[in-house]
């Protein structure tokens, strides 16, 4: 469903449900605000539309009832649409746009995206320390012939880990990013992901199965022929199978290729949306629906941002060792924001869905 609001005297939309739960929630949307859903044929107020008046009172007695406690969140840390730069005065999302916004603020913030880089990397590289013990263990097993059982109880100590603490910090990273690309952000943003930490972590759990997911069902195929072709093979025959191998190689990275361009970029930044303080707690049902329209028709120009200033925040590494800190991974953080605040802010709602 899908309506037209009057905003400032001229009519904007259409909007979606996403769109107008954010507009209520920024009061955008007042009870006396002029809609329209379409296909309907005369304007009404919000409070005669029976779904927004519905947000109206639920956006309300949610406001009444943890009102301290939002305005002690929010002093510590400001919703992003009210930052410097606000969501209206962000371009719309194309790949020169975001890069060029990334650099801005790389250039602008570049003391605060290092800190961020710094402390991300650290807490990272700390949550990895169970898998370097599993492996040390491991090692030595296989030189003594013995088993290794502590390093499977590590390895999956270390994949909690990974989905209890850095889940939300990678929504946290996202969002310190964002809030840099607004002329904001500061080390702490880091940790926004552990205020809804249920879903964050749910969200991230979901994101990650539904991408592993895809990677299963587009690279099967091509596993499938590379073991028919081996099972051959072993039984004598080659050349014509041999190229079936091949084959089959090729059918699982296209796979993989097309879940990376196509997919992954429309459920990677679920978490992240979950954490947004500045976005109404949802399910994550609704936070899939959400990040999976919102990036409608935008998930090539994103993977292909994230691909190169990932390489370029790896090569970095191999300027002395500091270019990594220093250069390519606070450019990555800058960058990633840009997606995310002209992706994702619903402060433009003619793009929802476009």
């Amino acid at each position: 469903m899908h309506w037209y609001v009057v905003e400032s005297g001229q009519p904007t939309g259409p909007h979606d449900r996403f769109a107008i739960e954010r507009m209520v929630a920024l009061g955008r949307i007042t009870a006396a605000t002029k809609v329209c859903s379409v296909g309907d044929t005369a304007w009404t107020t919000a409070a005669h539309d029976p779904v927004i008046a519905s947000l109206l009172m639920q956006d309300a007695g949610g406001a009444s009832m943890t009102a301290p406690a939002d305005a002690l969140r929010s002093t510590a840390h400001p919703p992003l649409a009210t930052t410097t730069i606000p969501d209206e005065a962000l371009p719309v999302f194309t790949y020169g746009g975001a890069s060029q916004l990334g650099h801005k603020a790389f250039k602008a913030r570049w003391g605060v995206l290092v800190l961020i880089g710094l402390v991300y990397l650290a807490l990272s590289y700390a949550l990895g320390i169970p898998g370097v013990i599993a492996g040390v263990i491991r090692t030595a097993a296989e030189e003594s012939g013995s088993t290794a059982p502590g390093a499977i109880v590590l390895d999956l100590f270390g994949w909690l880990l990974g989905i209890l603490i850095g889940g939300p910090l990678l929504a946290g990273f996202v969002l310190a990013g964002a809030r840099a690309v607004r002329g904001a952000g500061q080390v702490t943003d880091l940790f926004l992901g552990f205020q809804r930490y249920g879903m964050v972590v749910l969200a991230y759990l979901v994101s990650a199965l539904l991408i592993g997911a895809a990677f299963v069902v587009a690279v099967l195929p091509g596993i499938g022929l590379v073991g028919f072709s081996i099972g051959f093979e072993l039984g004598g025959g080659f050349g014509d199978l041999g190229i079936l191998g091949l084959l089959g190689l090729l059918f699982a990275g296209c796979g993989a290729l097309a879940v990376s361009i196509w997919i992954m970029p429309r459920l990677v930044f679920m978490s992240a949306l979950a954490a947004d303080p500045s976005l109404p707690k949802e399910s994550v049902e609704n936070t899939l629906r959400r990040s999976w329209s919102l990036t409608a028709g935008k998930a090539p120009a994103m993977f292909a941002l994230l691909a190169v200033y990932g390489l370029v925040a790896g090569l970095s590494v191999l300027l002395c060792c500091v270019g990594m800190p220093l250069l390519g991974f606070p450019l990555f953080a800058a960058v990633q924001g840009a997606i995310y605040a002209t992706v994702f802010s619903a402060g433009h709602p003619h793009r929802v869905g476009a």
